[in-house]
């Protein structure tokens, strides 16, 4: 993987999501996948973000929100999928971590929401069950576990607690069910 085009890449991807966000004076959702390693483009990982994003914009439907625009990129640094959002960012937000915490490919996605001002909203910033686990946020939702145990990722990940080949083994075995699952996801109606 070249690291220009990889930050490249990632630039696109920001300057698209604060563009929509001006253009259309609402939050924007962000959807990339969590996979270690230098290869973002697995086998199964487009399955995956397909079947992320038919939840995401169901959960947002259900809750009375409107997909207005969206944009798929595909590239070095894996394959993402933005889109602006008719609805409050932090009820966004909120959807977007449930999304996170309850689907079967949860642990892989990356939902990030920023308001229609292009500020992020983060995680900590949902309300929810007061963490005390060590690298948690004192109010609002629990850091995101591991892949392969119940700490926070980011702890493991600093504390070099668990190999690459294990974190991919885990990752693999979730984009062969994403594989397996492909086809019933449905069309977001923008």
């Amino acid at each position: 993987m070249d690291f220009c085009q990889l930050l490249a890449e990632r630039e696109r991807r920001w300057n698209t999501r604060l563009s929509l966000a001006g253009l259309y004076n609402c939050p924007v959702l962000s959807l990339t996948l969590n996979i270690p390693g230098p290869d973002k483009n697995l086998p199964g990982a487009d399955a995956a973000l397909g079947l992320l994003r038919t939840e995401l914009c169901a959960a947002v439907e259900a809750a009375g929100g409107t997909c207005v625009d969206e944009c798929q990129f595909a590239g070095p640094d894996g394959p993402a999928w933005v889109a602006a959002v008719r609805m409050d960012a932090m009820a966004l937000k909120h959807l977007a971590v449930a999304v996170e915490e309850s689907h079967f490919l949860g642990r892989l996605a990356d939902a990030d929401v920023m308001d229609s001002q292009g500020q992020p909203v983060n995680r900590e910033h949902v309300a929810g069950t007061p963490n005390a686990v060590e690298g948690g946020a004192a109010q609002g939702r629990a850091p995101r576990q591991c892949f392969l145990c119940f700490r926070p990722a980011s702890l493991c990940r600093r504390e070099g607690r668990h190999s690459l080949d294990e974190l991919l083994a885990v990752v693999h075995r979730t984009l062969r069910l994403a594989s397996e699952n492909a086809g019933q996801e449905q069309a977001c109606r923008p």
